[in-house]
């Protein structure tokens, strides 16, 4: 055998060792905490194979385009006072008073019955000049009525599109930083629709917490208490008329930010129109006083918040020295810093609600200007235990980013490891009898011959499973597929080859030369095949998700392997075969 052969046939050689180590740990089922093997790494498991947490989440796009809408209508009330334009009264629209403009249906599409709208009412005189303002600096507004000295302003439809985009990318990205924080190995997190959110989580089992952590909103505001408007004790006046006469009431398990919404709707035109009333769901001491558990206290808060988890840069647990309790310290960059000294410095004697997720954790007094842009969250009532759980927790949705809107849990499937083992029990022998039952018409079609290809064959699952330890891949139960589909690719390879060289024998060329051209005319057959297999594969793996782009991943790697087991390993063993030929003369190729 010449220099080329034993080069060619060292690379193969390489390429087992090298698939056996990796694939050892996984086949093998070592402990990577226990075992002595020098390379620690399986293979990633799906969802379906492991078990873990399905969850389909909705985005509450309703709160995300009041939210908008009202930063927009307050931009815009800004600069007309700047332009000298006085504004009798704004806010966010509870009832429309006129459609004198464009039907809104027309203009936004067919949610445009939701549309929140925000209205500003001015000089009547001034209109044109409102009204070329609007135009000029505000393309995300559009005038959705008119009456004689007001506007009602909606989103233009363009912004509304491009806001959905944004906060459905903005929510992905989120969650998974939440998730990476939390420790889970390749979660699959996708958008579904124009409002939904997929998230899959294989081998999570505190379910609670991975559904707490990922649907937190982390909506860190600072919002100024409004004292002036009306008392404490008056707020809480309404609050109980409120639930009175509306029969509204809050029950432990129940969204409490419906609660707080109903509220709200409940007082419109009892409370100033820029406020809004947001509770301290649980104050520790007032709780340890009384006994109870479930005290809320009522704020009556200005609308607009000062200040946003946006300027946040850093969270960490720390402890309050004072009550040895943990609290999350916060650090806000350096926008955030001048704001946060600005709002402090017009505000000294003001009440600064700290609100997160709508709810207050605390509300002190300014007493002087703050600078350095440095604070603390304190937490509700409970153990150390719990409250230490529930501070790592804060900082870990504070530092990742909050949410741009509420998530709310559409549906939730847990599947459990015994599930999973049973389908990689069934998916394995599925995959082993359909193999099997290639082997064996393989070896009877073409004798001999086919023992090199089902060698051939067994080498190139070996090295499918080596990349995906190596790729870090996830195998899920279509990726099982997938590899039991590369066999199937294989043995067509190899049914190509040996049809070529019986060709060439039946010409009657001898065994070398019908070999050779038996394997170089089939090449780019095999090519043509694969390249058109990889190209519906990669389609799969760009826009499928979950299992969809498991499958596609399997299915690329294993044409890899495929052209290089039915090519390269195949022509070197058959080169071998060939050279025990030339020292038996009577013997033929058995093919």
């Amino acid at each position: 055998m010449g220099r080329s052969w034993w080069v060619r046939f060292g690379v193969v050689v390489l390429a087992v060792i090298w698939s056996t180590i990796y694939v050892i740990p996984t086949v093998g089922r070592l402990d990577l905490e226990k075992t002595n093997f020098p390379f620690k790494q399986k293979i990633n498991l799906g969802l379906d194979l492991q078990g873990g947490l399905y969850m389909v989440l909705g985005v509450d796009f309703n709160k995300v385009f009041k939210d908008v809408v009202l930063r927009q209508g307050a931009s815009l009330v800004s600069e007309l006072k700047d332009e000298g334009i006085t504004i009798k009264s704004s806010g966010v629209v509870t009832q429309s008073v006129s459609s004198a403009v464009e039907t809104a249906s027309a203009v936004v599409g067919a949610d445009a019955a939701q549309d929140p709208l925000y209205f500003v009412e001015f000089d009547a005189a001034k209109r044109d000049a409102v009204y070329d303002l609007m135009k000029k600096r505000f393309w995300t507004l559009r005038l959705a009525g008119e009456s004689e000295g007001r506007f009602e302003l909606g989103l233009s439809r363009e912004y509304r599109l491009e806001t959905r985009e944004k906060t459905i990318g903005q929510s992905i990205e989120v969650i998974r930083n939440r998730i990476d924080e939390f420790g889970v190995s390749e979660p699959v997190i996708a958008s579904q629709g124009a409002d939904r959110i997929v998230v899959e989580l294989p081998g999570v089992k505190d379910v609670n917490r991975a559904k707490d952590l990922i649907g937190r909103t982390a909506k860190l505001e600072f919002k100024i208490v409004n004292d002036e408007g009306m008392e404490a004790g008056k707020v809480r006046e309404l609050v109980a008329q409120a639930e009175n006469e509306k029969g509204i009431s809050y029950k432990e398990g129940d969204k409490f930010s419906n609660y707080v919404r109903a509220i709200n709707e409940a007082l419109v035109g009892k409370i100033p129109v820029d406020s809004e009333i947001a509770f301290d769901r649980l104050d520790g001491r007032v709780a340890a006083e009384s006994g109870e558990t479930g005290v809320y206290i009522p704020y009556l808060l200005f609308s607009k918040a000062e200040l946003t988890g946006e300027e946040l840069e850093d969270a960490q647990v720390s402890f309050d020295q004072e009550n040895r309790t943990p609290i999350v310290s916060f650090q806000m960059n350096p926008r955030g810093a001048d704001l946060f000294d600005r709002v402090t410095g017009e505000h000294i004697q003001d009440r600064m609600a700290i609100v997160l997720d709508g709810i207050v954790h605390s509300a002190p007094v300014i007493q002087s200007r703050i600078s350095g842009g440095r604070g603390q969250i304190t937490l509700g009532a409970g153990n150390s235990e719990r409250q230490m759980a529930e501070a790592k927790d804060l900082a870990i949705v504070l530092r990742a980013g909050a949410l741009p809107a509420q998530l709310d849990f559409l549906e939730q499937r847990v599947t459990g490891p015994s599930l999973g083992q049973d389908s990689i029990r069934k998916g394995a022998m599925a995959s082993l009898v359909g193999s099997l039952l290639v082997f064996a018409f393989i070896l009877f079609y073409y004798r001999l011959s086919g023992a090199i290809a089902v060698l051939s064959l067994v080498l190139n699952v070996m090295f499918v499973l080596a990349c995906l330890v190596g790729l870090e891949a996830t195998l899920t139960l279509p990726g099982i597929a997938g590899i039991a589909l590369t066999v199937g690719i294989a043995v067509d390879s190899n049914v190509v080859i040996y049809e070529r060289i019986r060709e060439e024998l039946r010409a009657g060329r001898g065994a070398a030369s019908s070999v050779e051209a038996g394997f170089q005319k089939a090449f780019r057959t095999i090519l043509d095949a694969n390249v058109t297999n990889a190209a519906a594969a990669i389609v799969l793996m760009m826009y499928g998700t979950g299992p969809i782009k498991g499958f596609a991943v399997t299915m690329l790697i294993g044409i890899v392997t495929t052209l290089f087991t039915a090519v390269f390993v195949c022509k070197v063993m058959f080169d071998a075969y060939l050279k025990r030929l030339e020292k038996n003369p009577s013997a033929a190729l058995s093919i």
